[in-house]
């Protein structure tokens, strides 16, 4: 007779924030029709950071694979909406381009839209890859627009995702996983106590209590309790990669033109960061400490912000890299414990969300098969690395040389994986990608023609096109976008009529 070692019984997530209220909601989302138990344990001794306020659109989708309603997540947290990223300073400090979401263009006679772009750059036409992105074209005016997905139309293929203030949201998210039957223990974690076999078996709390679990959920930020003190998995660093290690944050009053989309203004030690929120804007500049003191930091931040400041400035460290395992034995590292990589595109929420959806889809059994931790340390092993070659690349590829800080970019040594896919794309404008990138090929050729880097030619298929016929095609679009442009409502208004009605 066949039997299957039981499912586990209890999951214990230490660690409150973003990382841990995502996870909890999630397993509690998953576990809801189970007999299984999930604790949340939440130090009221350490404050949130409450920064990680600009989101990618897969945030979108785990709104929608929670069942929490968009808007009223929105109205709840005082979000705007993002339809991708303006950068300013990035390529030369005079020069600004934009990583838009969604799609740009579309295959034209099955044949990929960059193509047929690259064969008019070629040909002198030097219109930029993303004027023909909806949702370049919406941000440029300050305007915004959801889709029916009922009513297509030449708009259908924009993307969007959301600025949020990232405490509400983790306060939103405790009240839903807390909904779902996840238990909230407001404590400070003494002490891990292992198992002969080096598995967690309980957590011992300040006032002595041990909480017994199965698999444990180390969010517990940087400092890694579980992951790095009890475990004693090591870290990888990237600083070579990513050498930016500190930020400078601090809040400021709203201009009267909420844009949507994160700006990112390249600096002379690193770029800095504004983010319109509903009732307020959250800004940072993120430096190196080797270019770059916290005072001179603070001082660019308040002399390079035009609003009134709200808070005062503070200063954030932090280190990239990776945990070298993000699963094992029972402890599983999600967010700041696991790895982390610069604000520059907006990941962290992202990598939070994947680790845990990645853990609902390979939960273990008691058995605790060393199949299912292999897969997700590899799984989240390339999302990490992916993410890191996107955001390498912006650096790699700029030009300037005002600052020891750029100056240093142009010598310093980048992933051989992003070596391959810069030199692939060189050739033919070709994208190396893999099923765990983020970001699709439009994004890498929206960053990759906005730094200035072009390829030396085109796929020879596009050869056989008629010119004149591409070049009509591409000027109605570009037109077509505008006119419909014109129609739509602006950010600001848009927010308003979503803010004024109520929750039914």
């Amino acid at each position: 007779m066949r039997t299957q070692q039981p499912p586990l019984h209890s999951y214990v997530i230490v660690g409150g924030g973003t990382a841990g209220w995502i996870t909890a909601a999630v397993l509690g989302r998953v576990l809801r029709h189970t007999n299984a138990s999930i604790t949340l344990i939440e130090s009221p001794d350490i404050a949130t950071i409450g920064v990680g306020e600009a989101t990618v659109p897969s945030f979108i989708d785990l709104l929608t694979i929670l069942g929490i309603p968009e808007e009223d997540f929105i109205r709840q947290t005082n979000a705007t909406f993002k339809l991708g990223i303006k950068f300013t300073g990035w390529q030369t400090p005079d020069h600004n381009y934009w990583h838009p979401f969604g799609n740009i263009g579309a295959r034209i006679d099955g044949q990929p839209f960059f193509q047929h772009w690259l064969k008019r750059y070629f040909d002198g036409d030097n219109t930029p890859y993303t004027h023909y992105s909806p949702s370049a074209a919406i941000a440029r005016e300050n305007r915004f627009y959801i889709p029916d997905p009922h009513k297509p139309n030449n708009l259908s293929r924009l993307g969007y995702a959301l600025h949020f203030d990232a405490t509400l949201a983790a306060n939103y998210l405790a009240r839903y996983a807390q909904e779902q039957g996840v238990t909230h223990v407001s404590a400070h974690v003494e002490h891990v106590n292992l198992k002969d076999n080096g598995y967690i078996e309980t957590v011992i709390l300040k006032n002595g209590d041990a909480i017994k679990g199965d698999l444990f959920v180390d969010c517990t930020g940087q400092r890694a309790r579980l992951m790095k003190d009890a475990m004693q998995v090591d870290f990888t660093s990237w600083q070579d990669f990513l050498p930016a290690n500190a930020a400078v944050v601090a809040q400021t009053e709203n201009p009267e033109t909420l844009p949507p989309y994160t700006e990112s203004i390249a600096h002379a030690h690193g770029w800095r960061w504004k983010i319109p929120l509903k009732n307020r804007t959250g800004n940072g500049y993120v430096y190196s400490s080797d270019y770059c003191s916290d005072e001179q930091a603070i001082d660019l931040l308040r002399k390079s912000v035009a609003s009134p400041f709200i808070t005062e400035p503070r200063i954030l460290r932090f280190s990239t890299g990776v945990r070298q395992k993000s699963w094992h034995k029972n402890c599983v590292a999600i967010g700041l414990s696991a790895g982390f990589l610069e604000p520059l595109e907006s990941t962290s929420i992202y990598l939070i969300m994947r680790g845990a959806l990645n853990l609902a889809q390979l939960l273990p059994n008691q058995d605790f098969a060393h199949a299912n931790e292999d897969e997700y340390n590899r799984i989240m092993a390339m999302e990490y690395e992916c993410l890191r070659d996107f955001i390498v690349l912006h650096y790699c590829t700029s030009k300037r040389t005002d600052s020891p800080f750029w100056n240093d970019w142009q010598t310093r040594a980048i992933p051989k994986s992003l070596e391959h896919k810069l030199s692939l794309y060189q050739s033919q404008g070709r994208i190396a990608r893999n099923e765990f990138d983020l970001f699709a090929d439009d994004s890498w050729h929206a960053v990759l023609t906005g730094m200035g880097v072009m390829p030396n030619g085109y796929d020879p298929v596009i050869a056989a096109f008629e010119p004149l016929g591409i070049s009509k095609t591409l000027s109605i679009i570009q037109k077509s976008l505008t006119h419909s442009v014109r129609q739509l409502m602006s950010h600001n208004d848009y927010l308003e009529r979503l803010y004024s009605t109520k929750t039914p």
